[in-house]
C-alpha cells in the first residue's frame, strides 16, 4: 500500500457531511475512506468511486485550507455522483459540475497553477538520472529517462545478431 490512511479532523468531517447532505447523499462521509500517498507528484488527488476511496497527495497536508478543501470536494464529488447516477455520468460531466456549484466551487479538472508550486512533502529531492542504452558491436547510443531492456541495436539485430545493449545509468543534469 502507498497510502497511509487518514482520520479527518472534526471540522473537516464536518464540511464532508455538509457536502453529502447538500448533494442529497447523507452519510457519505462515514462510508468514504481518504489516504495520502508519497507516490502522488503529478496530481493532487484521485479517486475510485467503486471501492469509495480517496487518495491525496502529501503536498496538500501543507497546501493553504481553501486548496485541500477543493481538491476534496472535487474527489468527494466523483463518488457522490456514482452514488446518485451510478455509471452512467462521465467523471467531469454535468451531474459532477453541479456538486462543485453546490459546494462552492468552480468545477474544473485542473488547477490553474502547476502542483509544483504547492510546498512538497519529500525531505529532500530525488536524483533524477539518465539511462545510457549502448551497443557493445557498434557503440550506437540511445538515451532514456529509464532503463528499457527490451531495446535492440537495429542495426546489429538486421545483421544476425542479438543486438542487445548495454545499460549504465549518470546523474541527469540540473
Amino acid at each position: 500500500m502507498n497510502g497511509a490512511e487518514l482520520t479527518l479532523p472534526p471540522w473537516m468531517n464536518d464540511l464532508v457531511d455538509r457536502w453529502a447532505s447538500l448533494w442529497g447523499v447523507p452519510g457519505l462521509g462515514s462510508k468514504v475512506t481518504v489516504e495520502f500517498s508519497s507516490r502522488m507528484t503529478r496530481s493532487l488527488g484521485c479517486c475510485y468511486p467503486a471501492r469509495r476511496l480517496i487518495r491525496l497527495s502529501e503536498r496538500l497536508i501543507q497546501a493553504p485550507g481553501p486548496i485541500f478543501q477543493e481538491i476534496l470536494c472535487h474527489e468527494l464529488a466523483h463518488i457522490a455522483v456514482k452514488e446518485l447516477n451510478g455509471h452512467r455520468s462521465p467523471p467531469h460531466g454535468r451531474a459532477w459540475a453541479a456538486l462543485m456549484r453546490e459546494a462552492g466551487f468552480e468545477p474544473r479538472a485542473r488547477l490553474p497553477y502547476p502542483c509544483s508550486e504547492l510546498p512538497s512533502g519529500r525531505k529532500k529531492p530525488r536524483q533524477r538520472y539518465l539511462y545510457v542504452h549502448r551497443c557493445p558491436v557498434c557503440r550506437l547510443e540511445r538515451t532514456a529517462g529509464r532503463a528499457v531492456r527490451r531495446w535492440r541495436c537495429r542495426a546489429c539485430w538486421e545483421a544476425g545478431l542479438d543486438g542487445k545493449l548495454e545499460i549504465h545509468r549518470r546523474p541527469a543534469q540540473p
